[in-house]
């Protein structure tokens, strides 16, 4: 599957954008085509329960959503974010990602970064990307088509490990959550960015920095310029993170940026 899913960064492949088309036709007739469980997020995560794992954190928003509920009806307020939600997942699956949370109108993926932390941050770039085309290309059209509301994003990247924490005793039946910084800092990282803007966190553009690795306008690897990513100026009477890197440094934030 990732090497179909993969081509949509640069909607290389046609057949599968007809077949998204067709699909975002039908949700919005009868709903929703797909299981939308995360079970396989939490099978990943019960292998770490009570010990730290290294992830990225990928959190995307809709834009304005609050405003959004207030001038459409609950049903088509609930259709545009399961469907907005519904394409999203299944982009996710394709570039080594998880689904871990719907929260009303974000999406929380996780990239596993255990084994190969430039992989799981390349993944992650790249669906980010995949997720601003398929916006594009797919949702907008069928949403303009049917009279809803276009929608934008934000989406923010963050690295680092997580404590796997169980609420229960069961490992198969009680809730499974992570705590860290990565997770938090993914939401804080979205939470200023611009409609559409794809924003890392500090922890990600330093693994680029330091590797050859990155990706072409097809999602390939290849050389990396770090060029792809410019810092933002964030406002210091807002913006209190600290770096984990350099604790006398605040938490910072790099655009991507299209070559």
């Amino acid at each position: 599957m990732n090497n179909v899913v993969d081509r949509w960064v640069g909607l290389d492949n046609r057949p599968l954008l007809q077949q998204a088309r067709a699909r975002m036709t039908k949700t919005l007739i009868d709903g929703i085509q797909i299981d939308m469980s995360t079970e396989e997020s939490k099978k990943l995560l019960r292998r770490h329960v009570n010990t730290k794992t290294n992830l990225v954190i990928m959190l995307v928003d809709v834009n304005k959503s609050t405003e959004m509920s207030l001038y459409l009806p609950e049903n088509k307020f609930a259709l545009v974010l399961q469907s907005f939600a519904q394409e999203i997942s299944i982009a996710v699956l394709g570039y080594g990602g998880y689904v871990f949370k719907y929260e009303g109108d974000a999406v929380i993926i996780l990239f596993p970064a255990e084994y190969d932390n430039v992989k799981a941050c390349r993944n992650a770039l790249n669906c980010s990307r995949a997720v601003l085309e398929i916006i594009k290309e797919v949702i907008n059209p069928a949403f303009k088509e049917n009279e809803l509301p276009e929608i934008t994003v934000r989406i923010g990247l963050a690295y680092g490990h997580a404590l796997v924490v169980l609420y229960g005793k069961s490992l198969d039946t009680a809730n499974i959550d992570i705590i860290g910084s990565s997770i938090s800092l993914a939401s804080k990282v979205a939470s200023v960015a611009k409609p559409n803007q794809i924003l890392i966190g500090e922890g990600i553009y330093n693994i680029f920095k330091s590797s050859s690795t990155a990706v072409d306008h097809r999602g390939f690897s290849n050389d990396y310029s770090i060029s792809s990513f410019r810092e933002i100026n964030l406002d210091p009477t807002r913006w209190k993170y600290l770096s984990r890197s350099d604790p006398e440094s605040m938490y910072r934030v790099y655009e991507y940026v299209e070559n």
